[in-house]
């Protein structure tokens, strides 16, 4: 009976199989919601002036979320222009909007501007009964000039810019790529949130609707650096910040980018602590 119980934890690839050596997701960034941050490198492959993807999986401390009027960023780099999405309240904290905001060099007036995409009340008393971990990421296209926001790899929202139109960062004041907040500065942040973060992604690349819904995979993070059905964007990515995989607390301070690139990310503001065995 031993012996079957163990081929039986072997078949379906439990920790104690000889052949269980591949892909794992074992830890998560728990962010403070208060200054906690990962600020990775200012670097022109994350911030791309044609098409992008960003995402990562949130577990947000309550998805209500506090604060009348308040806003959360699980990333962005939008303080003086780029793009980040984010979860707003109404000033009464009865209604929760999932929205993103992008700027653009061309939002068809022929000068640089913002698109936003919005749920606005639409999703909000589905949004604030959802527990656990979810997917959320923005899209650009730059030959569409099309913004899109997703949830769970089901698009959400829209915007458009006019066709053609780059993504657009402002000359002087780039901002580095934050998650747990924007990007108010090289090494502050704003609007921060609070909860789980985890498997923070960047590519230069809108991802297809088809393989976003691969990404989400049914709610089990993938390898982002091997192809996989419907997702075949890996040659694309260009940052995957995993959150302490795959060496948990010693990772601390510093967060590798496991894409082909060296945007490393800095916890700031953080402790070893904050990194977590709390996983989709």
């Amino acid at each position: 009976y031993i012996m079957k119980i163990l081929k039986l934890g072997q078949m379906l690839g439990g920790s104690n199989s000889p052949s269980d050596t591949g892909f794992k997701n074992l830890y998560s960034l728990d962010f403070d919601g208060v200054d906690d941050i990962l600020i990775t490198t200012e670097d022109s492959t994350i911030m791309p002036t044609d098409n992008i993807t960003v995402g990562c999986w949130v577990k947000p401390s309550n998805w209500a979320f506090p604060d009348n009027g308040g806003n959360y960023y699980p990333f962005g780099c939008v303080s003086s222009g780029g793009w980040a999405v984010r979860f707003r309240n109404n000033y009464n904290a009865t209604i929760t909007e999932f929205s993103a905001i992008i700027r653009v060099s061309d939002t068809g007036s022929g000068s640089p501007g913002y698109i936003t995409l919005s749920t606005g009340s639409s999703l909000s008393s589905t949004l604030r009964a959802l527990t656990g971990f979810h997917y959320v990421a923005l899209t650009y296209d730059k030959a569409t000039g099309r913004g899109s926001l997703s949830l769970d790899g089901v698009e959400k929202a829209t915007a458009n810019a006019a066709s053609g139109a780059d993504l657009a960062y402002h000359a002087l004041n780039n901002r580095p790529l934050m998650f747990g907040a924007d990007a108010n500065t090289d090494t502050t942040g704003e609007y921060f949130f609070g909860g789980n973060i985890d498997e923070g992604s960047v590519w230069n690349k809108a991802l297809t609707s088809a393989e976003l819904v691969a990404v989400y995979n049914s709610g089990v993070p993938i390898d982002l650096t091997q192809n996989s059905g419907a997702y075949v964007s890996s040659s694309n990515l260009q940052g995957w910040w995993r959150m302490g995989d795959p060496d948990g607390t010693s990772s601390f301070p510093t967060i590798s980018d496991q894409s082909s690139n060296s945007n490393d990310g800095t916890m700031t503001n953080m402790a070893s602590g904050d990194i977590v065995t709390v996983v989709p």
